[in-house]
């Protein structure tokens, strides 16, 4: 596992050191040269007295004698006392750098001062052979001697100069028979030894330089670092520190305050236990977006403390990276804030909605109509609002007084809730004028025009029942002003408006009715109740025809299924598609019984492919269910009696289900939904990534396949953010073991992208438009053909 940043990183990358100034850095070379060349002088010493002892030993049988010893003597006194100086100075701590240079340049002019006169006492015209063995020995002396590279220009010059300016003068005197080139060579050594010194210094001084620096660096990054570390330790957030593998491997005081857990309680334990159990898919949300794409992650969350206590939390969450710049881990900062979160819901409460009824006010009502008519010019989707009055509500106020009227107010928003799905608005504009906001109708004018139908009626009914106050029963009934709307043509406070005026006109023509602004013509209203009536009739069930559309397997080249698309034919005989009627036809329960009708069709057509051996036991049905179906009691039956009657294996039938669907399935539809997987039946989620995805209700159906939405796929060929979507949905399908099945291939272009990004399921035009049983026989046919001649082959 790769190692997790040093606690410096959690804030980001330090800044560079500032650069130390040139003569302080100088200055610290030059201690470190001298420091360095001090620690040689015995070795130094050493080499010069083994040099001295062969140049006498060498000179024995020259004269006089006396002088080589008096040159030796003075070699040994020299070097005694420069090593005595040396140790004094290493052994006092008080010593300066000053008495350190002073040693290395007075040891080194004295010992080329008895290097220059071994040159005059050693080189004799007597040998000629002993005076150029003496020259050489001389040379490499100098060589070998190890403070040179520590003096300063002017006394590295000046050791030189006292060797080899005798050693050139005495060769030159005393052997004029020496060849001329040999006298060349001693100032070529000269000019050698010096650019070899000057080269030592340099490379010593750029390495001790940068070691110099580095420490320098170090000091700020650790000082650095304990101030971070005291910062952590000492700050009122909590700061929880984790792994790859999702186990804390930091935690400071603060957390243990806000949690109660001690540090050595959590530590390796992963961060689940600090989450509500029913709420931990956030956690995963949270920790997907950190460890798959690297984001930082800013939210609230709800946490349980050590004894059980819930409070709110407020999370900051950054990744950390290693130097590839691979995930290693995340750091957290927390904060309870859930005095705070609490005293704003207050604040909000009190601002927003009504303290009677516990409805939205008129102010929260606008933010919410202006939401929604944005949303509704974006998406070209009908919405519609309903302004509700009370019909004898003034009765109760005169005959009984406001403390009954503010009750009767109250059980009537009550009902008005309950009639109402969970996500549509419900408000209270003051009075007893009520407002019902819905949108999401669809993009077709009159299948939502019948939706607000049946709400405006469940809203009479639900008003017409007795109110029972106090043990008295009050009769009411209201009044609905509507309009529908679908562009951003009017504001919210127009449309507002509008239905005021659409309720005007209901209360003039009588009370407990409904009415549109701008109604359509009575024709048109007939024209669709016709087409519904045509739809209902029983017997038209045999009208409704199943078209395949082919799914390809792209690593096989195979069929792997068939997407089911509904036609009608209508008594004209003319072939009518599903997005033209379906919301008439869910309207109602005739869905279902059409839906059973279809699959008895398909599977009747599935045996028939069987006997002619063109349907493999691999291939799969896909069947989109509506809300209708699933509500419907005896729906799973039906299933199962048809799967045993054309003796289908369950696994061959995959329902599919929209993303717009799965967050208005609660418990009884998850039990019908239970009953069918558990029959064998798999499930697709249908139009992912156009639409918000609910994760927890995606975890809940434990589905394996996806499907992308064709609008998206749409965009592709021309919106290049849309066709990045689809690939990270290809990806990230892939990632966590799941099919994707990408639709609408329309182009060629849009099929070899999504072969190089490695989707294998692909739908479309350009492979087969949705066509009748028999295109796709001959489909079949040539399929299986093709694949035998390829295994043939």
């Amino acid at each position: 596992m790769q190692p997790m940043m040093s606690t410096e990183n959690l804030l980001g990358e330090f800044k560079e050191a500032e650069q130390p100034n040139p003569r302080s850095l100088n200055s610290s070379i030059q201690i470190e040269l001298e420091r360095h060349a001090s620690k040689n002088i015995s070795s130094g010493l050493r080499i010069s007295m083994a040099g001295a002892i062969l140049l006498v030993v060498l000179a024995s049988n020259q004269n006089p004698i006396i002088w080589n010893w008096a040159w030796l003597t003075t070699a040994v006194l020299a070097s005694l006392t420069v090593w005595l100086w040396s140790v004094k100075i290493r052994r006092d701590t008080k010593a300066s750098t000053s008495q350190t240079q002073t040693l290395i340049t007075t040891s080194s002019l004295i010992f080329a001062a008895l290097y220059g006169a071994a040159a005059v006492t050693f080189i004799t015209p007597d040998s000629l052979e002993k005076s150029v063995f003496a020259s050489l020995m001389l040379i490499a002396l100098t060589y070998a001697w190890p403070l040179t590279y520590a003096l300063k220009a002017i006394f590295r010059h000046l050791f030189l100069s006292l060797i080899f300016a005798p050693l050139f003068i005495a060769l030159f005197s005393y052997q004029p028979q020496i060849n001329p080139g040999f006298l060349i060579l001693v100032p070529l050594a000269y000019f050698i030894f010096n650019r070899n010194q000057l080269s030592q210094r340099r490379a010593f001084s750029w390495a001790t330089g940068n070691m110099i620096k580095a420490d320098e660096h170090s000091d700020v990054v650790i000082a650095t670092s304990q101030k971070i570390t005291s910062l952590i330790e000492q700050t009122p957030l909590g700061f929880i520190e984790w792994n790859q593998e999702r186990e804390i491997i930091g935690w400071n005081p603060a957390a243990t305050t806000i949690f109660g857990y001690a540090k050595d309680e959590v530590l390796g334990r992963t961060t689940e236990f600090l989450y509500d159990k029913k709420k931990s898919f956030l956690l995963q949300q949270v920790e997907n977006d950190l460890f798959l794409f690297g984001k930082d992650f800013t939210g609230t969350a709800e946490n349980v403390t050590r004894d059980g206590t819930m409070i709110i939390c407020e999370w900051n969450d950054t990744p950390l990276f290693d130097e590839a710049m691979n995930v290693v881990g995340a750091a957290s900062f927390v904060e309870d804030v859930t005095d705070r979160v609490n005293l704003e819901t207050r604040i909000k409460q009190q601002a927003y909605f009504d303290p009677l009824t516990g409805l939205p006010n008129r102010p929260r009502l606008m933010e919410e109509l202006n939401r929604v008519v944005a949303l509704a010019q974006r998406s070209q989707a009908y919405c519609s609002l309903l302004f509700i009055d009370l019909d004898h509500f003034k009765e109760i106020n005169d005959t009984r007084g406001h403390h009954y009227g503010d009750l009767a107010l109250a059980l009537f928003a009550q009902r008005l809730r309950k009639v109402i799905r969970t996500e549509e608005a419900v408000a209270r504009l003051g009075g007893d004028e009520f407002v019902v906001l819905l949108e999401n109708l669809g993009t077709e004018e009159e299948p939502s025009r019948l939706q607000i139908d049946q709400v405006a009626e469940k809203i009479i009914d639900a008003a017409r029942e007795p109110l029972v106050i106090k043990d008295e029963k009050f009769r009411i009934s209201c009044s609905i002003g509507i309009v529908l709307f679908n562009d951003g043509s009017s504001d919210g406070e127009a449309i507002l408006q509008q239905a005021d005026k659409a309720l005007y006109t209901i209360k003039r023509e009588g009370t407990s009715n409904y009415y549109f602004h701008n109604q359509k013509l009575p024709s048109e209203m007939q024209t669709q109740a016709m087409l519904l009536e045509q739809l209902r009739d029983k017997t038209n069930n045999q009208s409704f025809l199943p078209y395949y559309q082919p799914i390809l397997d792209t690593k096989t080249n195979l069929i792997c299924g068939l997407q089911i698309f509904l036609r009608w034919k209508n008594p004209d005989n003319e072939l009518i598609a599903a997005n033209e009627i379906i919301a008439l036809l869910e309207s109602g329960s005739m869905i279902v019984d059409i839906s059973l009708t279809l699959l008895e069709q398909i599977f009747n057509q599935v045996d028939l492919w069987r006997t002619q051996d063109l349907w493999r036991e691999d291939q799969q049905i896909y069947y989109t269910l509506s809300l209708r179906e699933l509500e419907h009691p005896s729906f799973t039956l039906s299933i199962k009696a048809l799967l045993t009657k054309y003796a289908i294996k369950a696994d061959t039938l995959v329902f599919t289900i929209h993303t717009e669907t799965l967050p208005k399935i609660h418990n009884p539809l998850t039990l019908q939904l239970n009953s069918l997987k558990a029959l064998g039946i798999q499930f697709v989620v249908d139009n992912v990534g156009y639409q918000t995805l609910p994760i927890q209700k995606l975890r809940e159906f434990d589905v394996s396949t996806i499907r992308i939405s064709h609008k998206l796929m749409a965009e592709c060929p021309y919106m290049e953010s849309s066709w990045n979507l689809v690939k990270g949905l290809v990806e990230l399908t892939k990632s966590v073991g799941l099919n994707c099945i990408a639709p609408c291939v329309e182009e060629a272009e849009i099929h070899h992208l999504l072969l190089d990004t490695g989707c294998q399921l692909l739908q479309g035009n350009l492979i087969a438009p949705p066509s009748p049983a028999t295109a796709i026989t001959r489909m079949l046919i040539e399929r299986n053909s093709l694949s035998r001649e390829e295994s043939t082959a």
